[in-house]
């Protein structure tokens, strides 16, 4: 399967983006497109700006320099055409709720329980559950899940909106390598109607089904496809030449070649 996208619809673009903290550069002369219905995965050191990113693709922060375009407008003007699983879930593992209160959260005016919600309301989550691979759980408590099947319970409250872009922060964490290969192919199972963001600093989990690869470490390098370039590698972790261990290590385990 060839992870290409071939679309003349772009859904974001940034151009010379700078950001910082206090003076303190996060972000600088950012630029890259995505396209309508691309699976992208963002890489990264642990500090690199990866989350800085998402948090201004999302329009909570606002660029020092340059700019950003979701949907072909300033970010945040379109809420309920994206679709945001954080890093962090604001739900504790132990919430007392099942899966679709939790799932019911991510409506617009969320919050409401039991018979506050209609017939539609609970079509849609049911139909969110559904494409999460999640709906024979929706009785079950948040709490009693596993780690995978909560992430997908994020997944699929962010899906209930069907947004037409999907932003997820390390969807990975803290995740058993079967939970891992689970979501990976459930976020390929979206299809391309859905434009994905996935960010991660764990390289192998890129895909064949992956359409483009953006790696951000302050500056940032795109490139189309799912292969990880030695570019890419030396700006995330530094020049490793041919004598060093760690070379062989990031090109043959991570599937790292020349741009």
């Amino acid at each position: 399967m060839n992870g290409a996208v071939h679309s003349d619809q772009t859904i974001i673009e940034v151009s010379g983006l700078t950001f910082g903290f206090d003076r303190e550069p996060v972000l600088e002369s950012v630029s890259f497109r995505i396209s309508k219905g691309a699976f992208v995965v963002v890489i990264g050191p642990n500090g690199g700006g990866k989350t800085t990113l998402l948090h201004l693709i999302l329009g909570l922060y606002q660029p020092d320099r340059g700019r950003i375009r979701v949907f072909g407008e300033e970010p945040g003007r379109h809420p309920q055409r994206t679709g945001y699983v954080p890093q962090h879930g604001n739900l504790a593992p132990g919430f007392p709720g099942t899966v679709e209160q939790v799932v019911l959260m991510g409506l617009p005016h969320g919050g409401r329980h039991g018979p506050g919600f209609r017939r539609d309301e609970l079509d849609r989550a049911a139909e969110a559950m559904q494409r999460a691979g999640i709906l024979e759980l929706a009785r079950r408590s948040y709490g009693a899940l596993s780690g995978g099947q909560r992430q997908r319970a994020l997944i699929a409250r962010a899906l209930i909106t069907k947004p037409e872009l999907l932003l997820l922060d390390e969807p990975f964490s803290n995740i058993d390598p079967y939970g891992r290969a689970c979501i990976h192919e459930m976020l390929e199972d979206l299809g391309t109607s859905l434009t994905r963001v996935m960010v991660s600093h764990d390289l192998g989990i890129t895909r064949q089904s992956v359409s483009q690869v953006l790696a951000i470490n302050r500056i940032a390098l795109s490139g189309e496809g799912p292969w990880i370039t030695d570019e890419m590698l030396e700006l995330m972790y530094g020049r490793h030449d041919e004598r060093c261990p760690m070379s062989e290590h990031l090109l043959v385990g991570y599937g790292g070649r020349s741009a």
